[in-house]
């Protein structure tokens, strides 16, 4: 549970000025300006001996090695190390499960695990391939394009991302609070909520059935409808990966590359939502529970917690 027993008011926040929001905004801009060159001598010919719908398949099954490569740079040091300087940062004031003092609490954390490497790879390895592929027949021409000769301008990147990043965020937004409002959706998305407090390995942790509703339906769709050249596709999948493992990392680092800007949803919202299935529908951007007004739980005990009411 998140809740206020030790008001950590002396940390720096996600969004509050500092130097460690400036560490968040330089792997944002290598990201944005660094990223699509490095991979441009090498990426026609990477995906050029596969069919268009299979080079589709594998950009977005790039999923699987990014999520070790995540756990193992951004996760581990923090859960393994347990040092101070991380541990000021913890949402929760609860023990992680793995560290807890008592054994049936340990060994259930351990079999939650394996249930939850099954539930993960049933997703990734059988669902969404079986999307991608019913996309590619549903609708034949949104194949994106790996050519250099069609590369976009930062420009163009820039539009077509904005254009992901909201149309993505207002889909989620409301596949997911249409799977906790309905009794008959809600049984499968509960599952996901079987994480009362969160770590990496909650992050693909979903029933099939809001996988393909809330998880692969909007990411697809998306894609569909902006249709951007494949590298901005590979560079709107990190960012969009990247906050989805950072939601459920269960600390809040201010040096986050998906926290610092206006609007980013911050990665304690997503551990309120769990923790009290209430509100904060949003992953990426705060905008739509603004809009809608689903944020006023959150803001009252955020305010509670760190004295703040802005960052």
């Amino acid at each position: 549970m998140v809740h206020p027993i030790s008001p950590k008011s002396t940390i720096t926040l996600q969004g509050a000025p500092s130097l460690w929001m400036l560490v968040g905004a330089l792997q944002s801009t290598l990201w944005f300006f660094a990223l699509p060159p490095l991979l441009k001598p090498y990426w026609s010919s990477c995906f050029a001996i596969f069919s268009l719908s299979t080079a589709e398949m594998i950009l977005f099954l790039l999923i699987i090695p990014f999520y070790f490569f995540y756990i193992i740079t951004v996760a581990l040091p923090p859960y393994l190390l347990q040092w101070d300087f991380f541990e000021q940062y913890k949402i929760s004031n609860d023990p992680w499960p793995w560290l807890d003092c008592r054994e049936s609490v340990r060994k259930n954390f351990w079999s939650f695990t394996y249930k939850t490497i099954a539930v993960d790879s049933f997703g990734l390895l059988f669902v969404l391939p079986v999307m991608l592929y019913a996309k590619a027949r549903i609708i034949p021409h949104s194949g994106l394009s790996f050519l250099d000769d069609e590369w976009p301008t930062y420009t163009k990147t820039f539009s077509d991302l904005a254009s992901l990043a909201l149309l993505h965020e207002f889909a989620f937004y409301w596949t997911h609070r249409i799977m906790h409002t309905f009794p008959g959706l809600y049984k499968f998305h509960k599952v996901h909520h079987e994480y009362k407090q969160n770590n990496c390995l909650s992050a693909q942790y979903f029933h099939p059935v809001d996988f393909f509703i809330s998880i692969g339906g909007p990411a697809i769709f998306v894609s569909a409808i902006v249709h951007p050249h494949s590298i901005t596709q590979f560079q709107f999948g990190l960012w969009l990966l990247y906050t989805n493992f950072d939601d459920h990392l269960g600390y809040a680092f201010p040096w986050s590359p998906v926290r610092w800007f206006p609007m980013a949803c911050k990665t304690d919202s997503h551990e309120f939502h769990h923790s009290v299935n209430l509100g904060m529908y949003s992953s990426k951007l705060e905008v739509f529970d603004k809009v809608f007004g689903t944020d006023k739980a959150y803001r009252k005990w955020r305010t509670k917690r760190y004295g703040v009411t802005d960052y």
